[in-house]
């Protein structure tokens, strides 16, 4: 009945018969697939004007391509083909759409036909299938993408398609439980697209954060400080103004749920930094953290990866709280991590916010080089803007910075991360910077100032913005005859990039107070007549640095 002499109504009733039928399991499948041509006279029922007929012919395409068996005589029956102009009509049905983005997913299975299936005609369509009301049709084309990713050589089809910013909306919004097969299928494909540099990138624009999977066991060292004083994420403490404790705790419970919304003046980052922070300690608490993340990957190829992907807020707060941690790959990795995520102002202002900033000042003196390595690369990468390096800073960063300086045993590109991280707090140009961006204009009051006396209102003792004297002493603690000597060393016998940050940050010691003898009695000139004779560095510090001295 299915043949092409027959008439169209009996060929409609042969294929919607033939498709219940295959919903049977395999043995009818197998039944179907003993009549020859019966694929191609299928394929031939996609160019039918009713949609019963086209509903019914993608369907049993689509049974019979959910077989490994048979799914080579669909794709090589020219099925990616007749789909292809069948999903570039304008009107069809969700149900039409369902079946064939379906059969595209089966067939998108095999490695094979994934290049096939990922050309120029096909990704729009599926890309705008994501928009599709049917949250069935959003399904199929999310799985036929995430299969796709799979195939690294189809990645750069997919990202100039626009397929990164269509698949992150899934996982920033806060959707029904009926979206949760479109979001496993949005992170599997960004997480395959995440691991190109370039791509991460992409995604983390898109605001969402690479979070390692550490496994739920490595959060069962989190000892939350249940009996302190709350305090902000980054720090700042809430002041008591109660002159005692009540009765049954309610002060406690109930603190930082009484701000006076018309005086308080709280930033929209500190706010998420409490939120992020509170919903990722109460499920690393409750052992319910990184539970669906498990779920997910279990039997599925595209999760079995290292990293899952979350909305910035949670992913920040993660990476924040995995810094608690005692796991030494964990700690490593979720500073690698924050490394890959300070991509902009934004994000490193987030970090900061969060309380990463302490964390990672203190996890510089661990004894794990690995973690070392990590953190003293992420600090440099957060140092980028103004603000959070002044606040590397007043953590106390610089005496970690000085025992790296003075082990000789330490790697170069560990002591390169470093000396980067130095020369930036050390750079006078950042202290412009915050008197031309916080300073006073035209006796204006300044708007720190300001926002300081409207956020006692809300009970938050914030920080002062001018440089206290425990900053003031530690740089002065750069000014020791060992690390003038280190650095002098480093313009003789190190490798360019070294002898320019070496020869920058003498400059910027040379213009200290006091320091121009010490510098002097390193054998400065040594060290810089070394340079000029290499011809390696560029630039012009070492020049003004020399000019000084003489």
């Amino acid at each position: 009945m299915l043949g092409l002499d027959n008439d169209p109504l009996d060929r409609e009733q042969a294929i919607v018969a033939l498709w219940k039928y295959s919903l049977g399991g395999k043995k009818c499948i197998d039944n179907i697939m003993q009549f020859q041509g019966c694929i191609n006279l299928t394929i031939n029922l996609l160019n039918s004007e009713t949609n019963s007929t086209l509903e019914a012919a993608a369907g049993l395409l689509r049974s019979i391509s959910s077989i490994n068996l048979y799914r080579d005589v669909v794709a090589e029956s020219g099925a990616i083909e007749e789909i292809t102009g069948l999903l570039s009509q304008p009107c069809l049905t969700s149900e039409v759409k369902e079946q064939s983005i379906c059969t595209l997913w089966n067939l998108s299975v095999d490695e094979n036909f994934r290049v096939k299936i990922a050309n120029n005609d096909i990704l729009p369509l599926l890309i705008k299938s994501l928009e599709d009301e049917d949250i069935k049709v959003k399904e199929a084309a999310g799985g036929v993408l995430a299969n796709l990713a799979l195939t690294h050589s189809n990645h750069s089809s997919m990202v100039e398609a626009g397929v990164i910013p269509k698949l992150a909306e899934f996982l920033k919004a806060d959707i029904e439980d009926e979206y949760k097969v479109i979001r496993k299928e949005a992170r599997n494909a960004l997480v395959e697209l995440a691991k190109n540099e370039y791509y991460r990138i992409l995604v983390i624009e898109e605001g969402l954060v690479p979070v390692p999977l550490i496994g739920a066991a490595a959060y069962r060292s989190f000892t939350p400080a249940l009996h302190s004083w709350p305090s902000l994420p980054d720090g700042t403490m809430i002041e008591r103004t109660s002159r005692g404790p009540s009765r049954f705790g309610a002060s406690e419970l109930l603190l930082g749920l009484n701000f006076d919304g018309k005086n308080a003046n709280m930033e929209q980052a500190k706010v998420k930094a409490i939120i992020g922070r509170s919903k990722q300690q109460f499920l690393a608490r409750s052992g319910a953290i990184e539970v669906e993340d498990a779920k997910s990957s279990q039997n599925e190829i595209s999760t079995n990866c290292q990293f899952t992907l979350l909305p910035w807020m949670d992913g920040v707060a993660r990476l924040v709280l995995i810094l608690e941690l005692e796991d030494e790959l964990a700690l490593s990795r979720a500073a690698n991590s924050i490394a890959d995520a300070s991509i902009n102002e934004h994000m490193r202002n987030s970090f900061k916010e969060a309380g990463a900033i302490k964390h990672l000042v203190r996890l510089l003196d661990h004894k794990s080089n690995a973690i070392r390595l990590a953190v003293i690369g992420a600090l440099e990468r957060l140092s980028a803007s103004n603000g959070v390096c002044q606040t590397i800073e007043a953590e106390g960063v610089m005496s970690s910075l000085i025992n790296i300086l003075k082990n000789s045993e330490t790697s170069e590109i560990m002591m390169e991360k470093a000396l980067n991280l130095l020369d930036r707090i050390l750079d006078p140009s950042n202290e412009m910077k915050s008197m031309f961006y916080n300073g006073p204009v035209n006796g204006s009051k300044r708007e720190s100032d300001s926002a300081i006396d409207k956020d006692a209102s809300t009970g938050l003792t914030t920080k002062n913005d001018e440089m206290p004297m425990s900053i003031i002493n530690t740089r002065q603690d750069v000014l020791d005859a060992s690390i003038i000597v280190r650095l002098v060393e480093m313009l003789k016998h190190s490798s360019s990039n070294l002898k320019r940050k070496a020869a920058s940050i003498l400059e910027f010691l040379a213009i200290i107070d006091g320091s121009m003898d010490m510098i002097i009695s390193a054998n400065i000139e040594s060290g810089l007549d070394a340079v000029f004779q290499q011809k390696v560095l560029s630039g012009t510090a070492p020049d003004s640095l020399k000019s000084q001295i003489l």
